[in-house]
């Protein structure tokens, strides 16, 4: 494996790789998702290939954003394609010691709202435990919270909600991670995203 850094403007190379062969470049940085690309270099020397990397970055202002995080209708258990998104809060916050977060779980407007705001609430909780699970000390998360449908980002409420498209419907169903305080302390650790880690679907008592 060969290690390079890119300049200012992003810009990498290198200089020496053989003709006809496969090569994947993998870009990575501390904060941002990684992201990787696969190159067949040409068979004639001097010819240059290009692999343009794009790197999210998972701070922004004062949130640690990730894909949205889905839920199975109806239920508060994290999802297994829900826990490589949970990763990457585990990465940011391993990466910052004294970073301290809140949890923000929300809905749409379907259902009652109190109905809405009790399983927002368990969802909250649950993506809780779960960072509990991957060492993260309790101190750290100042609160969990569903919020229901009393936050919603656009005009589906209960007097619009037949009339909103799916689409519309799924910006309200969101989880926020919110930066309390911290995140200044880093430690050099690998930034790139853990493997899955499996919990007990059964959280106690927190």
């Amino acid at each position: 494996m060969k290690e390079v850094l890119s300049d200012v403007g992003g810009n990498y190379t290198f200089a020496k790789v053989a003709c006809d062969s496969e090569y994947t470049i993998i870009g990575s940085k501390l904060d941002y998702v990684s992201d990787q690309e696969t190159v067949v270099t040409n068979s004639e020397r001097g010819k240059v290939n290009q692999a343009d990397l794009v790197l999210k970055a998972l701070i922004v202002g004062n949130e640690i954003v990730i894909n949205p995080i889905f839920f199975d209708f109806d239920k508060y258990i994290v999802r297994d394609d829900a826990e490589y998104e949970l990763e990457k809060i585990v990465t940011v916050m391993n990466n910052h010691s004294d970073m301290i977060i809140k949890i923000e779980s929300h809905t749409d407007s379907r259902g009652s709202k109190s109905y809405n705001r009790s399983l927002s609430d368990k969802r909250a909780k649950f993506t809780q435990y779960y960072l509990y699970t991957r060492g993260i000390a309790k101190a750290r998360i100042e609160s969990a919270i569903g919020y229901g449908e009393d936050q919603l980002l656009n005009n589906c409420d209960d007097a619009n909600t037949n009339n909103c498209t799916e689409e519309e419907h799924q910006r309200n169903r969101r989880s926020k991670f919110i930066i309390v305080s911290g995140g200044t302390n880093v430690k050099a650790v690998d930034p790139s995203v853990a493997p899955l880690h499996k919990v007990d679907k059964k959280p106690g008592k927190n």
